[in-house]
């Protein structure tokens, strides 16, 4: 056992992804944060702040790396100084970014560094397989630790571990799920949030788990099927105390269903009484199931909370290809009621939809996605390809039936095929994915589903289109994934992929940056067509939104705008104006 040092730097990094040529995929800003890495922050800090480690002072660095470089220099120069350790935390890694992890991982053991690697590869492949996997082998053999599972009950005890020099070969807490109620609430630090467009922008998972028992989910295998949620009154304290601090006043609720939250009623009430009472201009988005219209005042209450987009796993207009994923909760002639309910409380519907259950042949998915673009009319639709990810039982049973799957782990990000499809070809499969993407965002389409949508939502439903389509005209990636604005750094590049030299590298970009520009330029051009056809209000009003968009994404705030504080009683509890 080595001595104990005085000082732990966590430098907690979310990895991307590589694209198909071996390039990173990072963008100048992002639009979505990790919820995982506000999680890892809170509970670091939470350690640091009840002196779990004694005499060691905890130091706390974060790295979102689909919109910033990994610090190596900071790294390195940290592992210099006298009394110190540093553990590199790889954490939120996904299947398709595990390359890239695995990557990093070798770069920090070289180093000499304590590696940690977590997140769903890791867990739902722990959870679902005997045999483990060799990238998770690999892992191993270099000496990193794997970590499965969540770890509210045990993120103090690694970090112990960590700052003693004696980190286990793995923790395992996938069969201990732990109790959410009092546990820290994620936070991301400012700085983090200052590369992404949106500043005041925020994600909490107010639960987890999900009651269903879709095939193709490695939630439930991961997060375990029955719900545990936090604590109403310290979910809402936390909300508050962020728009005191850093003016967060736009949250992305990521439970994987937030209708079977069992806490939703008071989230909503507390909500609603922060709203209304104290004029604090909160709004969320949150994912919820096709039956949660029909659980009484649900809808109605979340529009008063502040609701202003619910994402819908609808997966497919086809019965039979609804009972291949075991989506048996869902129920197609109920679509467009239920799009037409969200709405009429004023809330923007966004689908998933999935091509490619075995059930699916080109023909059936063309009528399809024309029936749901037409009749069912959900404001935004996100189009993915099946694919089995590692956790799921589909990929569990293939794998046991020796079905022959892509080795490369970076294509499983649902734009890639990775197994063979009964009925249709790889490429078949593939432009149908491309073809759902350009129909269902043809301009003509945009300005009829802008008059159909909610009103007051109608701004924010073509910042929305700004998006997606920056990220399928322009960048050529899942929304899900793309920014703005996309980065290739020259010399980081996936193992076996060689740098470029300079001047073949610009002589890359160039080309590629010039048709950006004109691409957006397009964009840009064409929504604003879709405004003027679809909206009464003057597009003078648009223009100040481009233009604190783009001042959004071209001009970094030195610090976190605060708010200023709320008038609170002795309790802490806000007074009205």
């Amino acid at each position: 056992m080595s001595a104990p040092r005085r000082r732990l730097e966590v430098f907690l990094i979310r990895p991307t992804k590589y694209d198909d040529d071996g390039y990173l995929l990072r963008h100048f800003r992002g639009v979505l944060p990790s919820n995982t890495l506000a999680c890892l922050h809170a509970l670091t800090e939470d350690v640091a702040a009840r002196g779990v480690l004694g005499s060691v002072s905890v130091h706390t660095h974060l790295c979102d790396e689909s919109v910033e470089a990994v610090p190596d220099r900071e790294i390195r120069r940290a592992a210099r100084r006298g009394g110190t350790r540093v553990v590199i935390c790889l954490v939120g890694a996904q299947t398709s970014q595990f390359p890239r992890t695995m990557d990093l991982a070798q770069r920090f053991r070289a180093l000499g560094l304590s590696v940690l690697v977590g997140g769903f590869h890791v867990s739902g492949t722990m959870a679902m397989l005997v045999d483990t996997p060799a990238e998770l082998r690999t892992l191993r053999d270099l000496g990193a630790t794997l970590v499965a599972g969540e770890v509210e009950t045990i993120w103090g005890q690694i970090l112990c571990d960590a700052a003693q020099g004696t980190l286990a070969p793995s923790y395992n807490t996938l069969d201990v799920l732990p109790v959410l109620t009092n546990a820290p609430i994620p936070r991301l630090q400012p700085r983090t949030l200052q590369r992404f467009v949106h500043r005041h922008f925020g994600t909490i998972d107010a639960s987890r788990g999900c009651p269903f028992s879709c095939s193709f989910c490695t939630i439930i295998n991961v997060q375990g099927r029955s719900m545990r949620a936090r604590n109403a009154e310290t979910l809402v304290e936390a909300i508050l105390d962020n728009y005191r601090q850093n003016g967060t006043r736009d949250y992305f609720f990521t439970d994987d269903d937030f209708a079977r939250n069992p806490q939703w009623k008071e989230i909503f009430a507390r909500l609603i009484h922060l709203r209304a009472d104290q004029n604090l201009p909160l709004r969320f988005l949150m994912q919820a199931d096709l039956l949660a219209h029909g659980i009484p005042g649900f809808v109605e209450q979340a529009a008063h909370a502040g609701c202003f987009q619910v994402f819908l796993g609808m997966e497919s207009l086809n019965p039979d290809s609804l009972r291949d994923g075991g989506k048996r909760q869902n129920r197609v002639a109920d679509y467009a009621a239920l799009v037409d309910t969200w709405h009429r409380a004023g809330i923007l519907t966004h689908v998933g939809y999935v091509i490619g259950f075995p059930h699916d042949t080109p023909e059936s998915v063309r009528a399809n996605l024309r029936s749901l673009r037409d009749d069912v009319r959900p404001d935004v639709a996100s189009f993915f390809m099946l694919t089995p990810l590692p956790g799921s039982r589909d990929h569990r049973e293939l794998v046991d039936a020796g079905v022959p799957l892509d080795a490369d782990l970076n294509r499983y990000d649902t734009f890639h095929p990775i197994v063979a499809h009964p009925r249709m070809s790889r490429d078949e499969w593939h432009s149908l994915y491309r073809e759902a993407w350009s129909d269902f965002y043809d301009t003509k389409v945009m300005v009829r589903q802008m008059q159909h949508a909610p009103a007051a939502q109608r701004a924010t439903l073509l910042q929305i289109y700004l998006w997606y389509g920056a990220a399928v005209r322009v960048e050529s990636f899942h929304p899900m994934m793309t920014g703005f604005l996309r980065l290739r750094p020259r010399r980081d590049r996936r193992t076996g992929q060689r740098p470029e030299g300079w001047w073949r590298h610009a002589r890359r970009r160039l080309p590629e940056i010039t048709a950006a520009v004109h691409g957006y330029l397009g964009l840009l051009r064409d929504l604003e067509g879709v405004w003027r056809q679809a909206s009464p209000a003057p597009f003078s009003g648009m223009v100040s939104r481009w233009t604190e968009f783009l001042r959004a994404l071209f001009i970094e705030e030195s610090s976190a705008t605060p708010r200023a504080p709320l008038r609170c009683n002795s309790s802490g509890e806000p007074l009205s104006p």
